[in-house]
């Protein structure tokens, strides 16, 4: 599994205190989000290079659920993100990640150079096939039989080479049950159906938007999985409002663009329900509050007379309640 340093001193440098004053957060909630950036820029900006990426596209790969814009802002504010001639680049990546990319590098030429070997092999093979003496009665001949692989090496304890062992590709095959686990959704699965379901509308609506990368990549037994806490862990039994809730997800300007999983769907479940109840709601300018005023004095049209016997009654009331504080002084 892939790692990149966590520098101990993240949650107290300034550039993260500054990031939290921007965006009104705490430092816990900051730090995660950053590692959160981090990990995602490892496995689809490896090279540190955000160009092609705009603010909605790193919103949602660390589930920020506040203004894409002002996220991206602060991030260069802060100097997490430098921009550049030609689009920006995660700050100090090198620091951060070069581990991981001088071992991908030194990985893949590893891989390379062992291709280009067989490569080389199976041409010479090919071109040079080994030569097979026989006897008069038509056996191979003693000094051939001595390059069986799989003889006793211990024969030849007494020479100067000893051949050599045989490739992986002649290894008996791993005993089973240590394979490839078996999916634990079939395709009949209803939580399958579910992911299945709610792949499709996120496939159409990525594809409009143009961000098909962001969820080329599923795991549709995960997806299942998560359905299932859903509705087993978390009590949403109501399949029809489940259903009602991906139809309505995929459509919304700000929500569509922030769940694109089973896993954010569950996560932000509750926040999807209310929303959706609320298909009119009108953004909140900024600096006002959304509390409607409350007058505090009612007026009717038409005032209530008060009689002398009424007045006279709420006087004597009022004196008694003022000698008992009296007392109690």
């Amino acid at each position: 599994m892939a790692w990149i340093e966590s520098h101990q001193g993240t949650d107290r440098h300034p550039k993260t205190r500054k990031l939290c004053r921007k965006l009104g957060i705490s430092v816990p909630t900051a730090v995660g989000h950053l590692h959160m950036f981090w990990w995602w820029a490892m496995d689809f900006a490896p090279d540190g290079d955000l160009s092609k990426y705009g603010a909605e596209d790193i919103a949602d790969a660390i589930e920020w659920d506040g203004d894409p814009e002002l996220l991206y802002a602060s991030m260069i504010e802060s100097r997490f993100i430098d921009k550049t001639e030609t689009g920006s680049v995660i700050h100090d990546w090198y620091v951060y990640a070069g581990k991981l990319i001088e071992s991908r590098a030194k990985d893949a030429a590893r891989k390379k150079n062992d291709r280009d070997k067989k490569k080389a092999a199976a041409n010479s093979s090919a071109v040079h096939p080994p030569d097979v003496q026989r006897t008069d009665e038509g056996q191979r001949s003693e000094s051939t039989r001595d390059l069986n692989p799989n003889l006793n090496p211990n024969q030849y304890k007494d020479k100067d080479s000893c051949p050599e062992p045989p490739p992986a590709g002649q290894d008996e095959p791993p005993p089973s049950g240590k394979g490839k686990k078996p999916d634990k959704y079939a395709a009949d699965n209803v939580y399958y159906k579910m992911a299945v379901y709610f792949k499709g509308k996120v496939d159409v609506m990525a594809k409009g938007e143009g961000i098909e990368h962001l969820t080329a990549r599923s795991n549709m037994q995960k997806w299942a999985d998560d359905f299932r806490k859903l509705v087993e862990l978390d009590k949403q039994s109501d399949t029809r409002l489940i259903q009602d809730v991906m139809d309505w997800v995929v459509k919304d300007n700000f929500w569509c663009r922030n769940v694109l999983s089973a896993e954010s769907f569950r996560k932000q479940f509750g926040k999807l329900v209310l929303a959706m109840r609320k298909p009119d709601r009108q953004p909140r300018p900024a600096g006002r509050s959304d509390k409607q005023p409350i007058d505090i004095v009612q007026t009717t049209s038409s005032e209530t007379e008060v009689s002398q016997e009424e007045m006279d009654e709420l006087m004597r009331l009022a004196e008694r309640m003022e000698s008992g504080k009296g007392g109690q002084r």
